[in-house]
């Protein structure tokens, strides 16, 4: 972005971004990221070994095969190149899915919400994230000091609070909107 922008709103802190990014203190929770599957698979997959299994993943997402190969509890979770299979939306996820092109999707549990009629989550899941849903800098902005503060008497005020509040009412019905506690 040729350094042009303040900050992004909305990014969740994960290992490969905190290399090149700086964030503020996050207003969102993190979600949990788990494998995917069709509903008539669910017994016959093993989360906890995907040797030689083909899982789909969201281009450009967190719930990435870096995640994945992080996550210590399932063998063989460094995988292949010919394992990995991207696609650029979670119902193009569930497609591969339902179609066999894949053995499991990985991705996180909100990414996936509209899609559960068709397909199984399964596993303990783990997270990708560092922390939640922050505002994004680069390393050299001061934003997020500034940031910080306006935040924190958001928070304190009672302010912030009332808008999760408000917001869940309002759109709660689409998912869990997942503010952090204050």
């Amino acid at each position: 972005m040729a350094g042009w922008y303040d900050a992004c709103t909305g990014w969740a802190a994960t290992v490969d971004r905190l290399a090149v990014f700086s964030f503020s203190v996050p207003f969102i929770k993190t979600t949990r990221s788990f494998f995917f599957v069709s509903k008539n698979s669910t017994a016959s997959f093993d989360w906890r070994d995907i040797t030689g299994k083909k899982i789909g993943f969201l281009h450009g997402w967190a719930s990435n095969d870096k995640c994945v190969a992080r996550w210590t509890a399932v063998s063989g979770s460094v995988l292949r190149e010919e394992q990995k299979f991207t696609v650029a939306s979670p119902a193009q996820l569930r497609d591969s899915i339902l179609s066999g092109t894949v053995d499991a999707g990985f991705a996180g549990q909100r990414d996936m919400e509209a899609e559960m009629t068709y397909l199984d989550q399964v596993g303990d899941g783990t997270s990708c994230f560092v922390v939640g849903q922050a505002m994004v800098t680069r390393k050299d902005s001061d934003f997020n000091s500034y940031w910080n503060v306006g935040f924190q008497k958001l928070v304190s005020s009672g302010k912030f609070k009332k808008l999760c509040e408000e917001t869940e009412k309002k759109h709660g019905h689409k998912g869990d909107i997942g503010c952090v506690e204050t």
